[in-house]
């Protein structure tokens, strides 16, 4: 048994209340983590970004960049206006926004910004080639053909399978040629079995 089941059954046996309330902001974040992700997700995991955990009591997500190793996360969203213990109480309260604590690419730099300033970075960041790979390389979008290109941007962020056939057939694209298209990983992520989602936001130039 680690240090950390010791402590929870510590809590458990010595302070069954708390540890009841721990039991419920573990599953509280756990269904945070799981619910539909809003559009702010999906538009930085387009980005190459990936959320790392949620505290559901706050509105906190926490985020890792393409420039970070293996379990770092140096993003942190707040939406809600305070930061909580993982008791339930609350611990700090600051401003809404968005805590950068290292700088990736050449336009995503560390800093605080307020949830319009990411806005703008956002927006920034969808419109260029922003990210530096290995190597010093540009990461470069799939090249799609027009038809291609027109049933990926009739497609909504998520989708069913049934959902994009149809959307596929209509622009003219075959059943089985979709199939093959909605399985190229570079383009889709197959969150499961029959569902889909876009791993690239398209933006106008």
């Amino acid at each position: 048994m680690d240090t950390n089941d010791r402590t929870r059954q510590y809590i458990k046996n010595q302070f069954p209340d708390d540890y009841r309330r721990l039991l419920k902001i573990e599953e509280a974040n756990r269904e945070a983590m799981e619910a539909p992700k809003d559009e702010l997700t999906l538009r930085l995991e387009s980005l190459g970004f990936r959320r790392i955990a949620v505290t559901a009591m706050s509105d906190t997500h926490y985020f890792s960049s393409p420039c970070d190793k293996n379990g770092e996360s140096t993003i942190t969203i707040q939406k809600g206006e305070g930061i909580y213990s993982k008791w339930g109480e609350l611990s700090i309260s600051y401003e809404q926004g968005v805590d950068v604590w290292k700088s990736c690419g050449h336009i995503f730099k560390e800093g605080f910004y307020t949830l319009e300033e990411f806005e703008h970075l956002l927006q920034k960041m969808e419109r260029s080639k922003w990210f530096k790979g290995k190597k010093d390389t540009l990461q470069r979008l799939p090249v799609l053909t027009m038809l291609q290109r027109k049933v990926y941007d009739a497609l909504p962020i998520t989708f069913l399978w049934s959902q994009g056939k149809v959307i596929a057939i209509d622009a003219g694209m075959p059943s089985r040629t979709a199939q093959r298209f909605f399985s190229k990983k570079s383009l889709f992520h197959k969150v499961k079995n029959g569902m889909y989602m876009k791993r690239i936001i398209y933006s106008e130039t």
